[in-house]
């Protein structure tokens, strides 16, 4: 299989997001453990503006990618020039906070070259998520249909990198980022055994980079609707991203003596993308069979029954519905929502519309949802005990907004046809 350029791809795709699952929730504990569990103290904040680096990389990325990887040089090496700087910055970034955490740990000292050191691999990181992305559309004999399988493989890694650290490691260390620093090496070396995907001499306009052209799209009402709910959506999930697996942990989950002692937040969370996995395998047939505009909702309304959950704080209930809720509302809204806005901008927007909406709710919307969730934890934690009823009611209620939002005021276009010609 791994001689076919699918089968190539796929394992690509597994290794890209099993690094990215090895650290991205651990490091939510790790972070703020305290520093007798061996953790470094950081306040919430400090979390928050580690996890922004992220979105800054993506905000920068594309601008890299159109030089790089249109202009000059072949996809599948800037991903492995990519990749080795990344290993290299993970493994900085693990042995500083290895060398810092424990007794005495400071955060103060530890916060700003972590976060310089994560700013640079989040710039590899977003090219490398661009660029796989890129060689599979270029190499796949039908992308259209067979890229949704491929990119399966990739959440499948991220569920087994998660695996790996909550079974095989200890989350609350250093470890995760040096297992991701090693996925990274291996990815490295096995993307220059990628498809060949030379560069096409040429790079596409700043502003058609940013999908500017694509901005005479807000006139459509349903456009506008879409977009500003999903960057509602994405700013709230930041408070997920960011405090669920200490939340569990505060609610018992992988605590020794309690119910679910044996299964650390690390592989409880994983739960959302085995759902993730099971809706996006189905979501052709549901959106032919229900439409658009009902599939979304659904989406939706996951996310609003998620953060009741978590309001709530029954452990069953959270761990049995509320966390594959995640997934649900993933491919059942941004997903889905991706396909509503090929079907309604026209053919010469459709990618620059793509770009606009993609650009505004990873960028800014995770930018401006870091910094609301961390500094609202911080606002409601009193000596080293969090308020969580008082946190988990904000992103409870911006998706409850966003829910009635879209009911009230989207409008789904045929299946066929374009309903932005009139924007020619």
């Amino acid at each position: 299989m791994l001689r076919s350029v699918p089968g190539r791809l796929a394992m690509m795709m597994f290794l890209q997001y099993f690094g990215l699952g090895a650290w991205v929730i651990p490091l939510t504990r790790y972070l703020p453990a305290s520093p007798e569990r061996g953790g470094l103290g950081f306040i919430s904040t400090e979390v928050g503006l580690v996890y922004m680096m992220l979105a800054i990389g993506g905000l920068t990325a594309p601008f890299i990618v159109g030089l790089l990887a249109d202009r000059w040089f072949a996809a599948e090496r800037v991903i492995s020039v990519s990749h080795l700087g990344m290993a290299a910055t993970l493994g900085v970034a693990g042995w500083w906070c290895q060398s810092h955490s424990g007794k005495g740990s400071d955060s103060s000292v530890v916060v700003g070259p972590l976060v310089a050191l994560m700013l640079l691999y989040s710039i590899g990181c977003q090219i490398t998520l661009t660029l796989t992305n890129v060689i599979s559309f270029r190499n796949l004999p039908n992308s259209e249909s067979s890229f949704g399988y491929v990119r399966l493989v990739g959440t499948f890694g991220w569920i087994v990198g998660g695996l790996v650290v909550g079974w095989a490691m200890e989350p609350v260390s250093a470890d995760p980022l040096f297992l991701a620093a090693a996925a990274s090496v291996v990815l490295a070396g096995y993307a220059l055994c990628l498809p060949h995907t030379p560069p096409k001499g040429y790079g596409r306009p700043i502003r058609e980079v940013l999908g500017l052209p694509a901005l005479k799209m807000l006139r459509d009402w349903p456009v506008v609707v879409f977009a500003l709910v999903l960057f509602l959506g994405n700013m709230m999930n930041q408070f997920y991203t960011l405090f669920t697996a200490p939340y569990l942990e505060d609610l018992g989950v992988g605590v020794k003596g309690q119910p679910l002692e044996n299964w650390k937040p690390e592989v409880i969370m994983t739960l959302a993308q085995w759902c993730e996995i099971a809706c996006m395998a189905t979501t052709p047939f549901l959106v032919k069979r229900f439409g658009l505009k009902r599939m979304m909702a659904i989406g939706l309304a996951g996310w609003v029954l998620r953060n009741g959950l978590l309001y709530w704080g029954n452990v069953p209930a959270l761990v049995l519905i509320g966390i594959p809720m995640h997934g649900w509302s993933y491919a059942f809204f941004a997903m889905i929502g991706a396909l509503f806005v090929d079907r309604e901008a026209p053919d010469h927007l459709r990618a620059g519309t793509q770009a606009l909406v993609t650009f505004m709710s990873s960028g800014p919307a995770v930018l401006v949802g870091n910094y609301l969730a961390g500094n609202v934890v911080a606002a409601h934690r009193i000596g080293g005990v969090t308020n969580w009823d008082a946190v988990w009611i904000i992103p409870f209620i911006g998706y409850a907004v966003g829910f009635v939002v879209f009911l009230a005021f989207f409008r789904e276009p045929p299946s066929s046809g374009n309903k932005g010609s009139n924007l020619t």
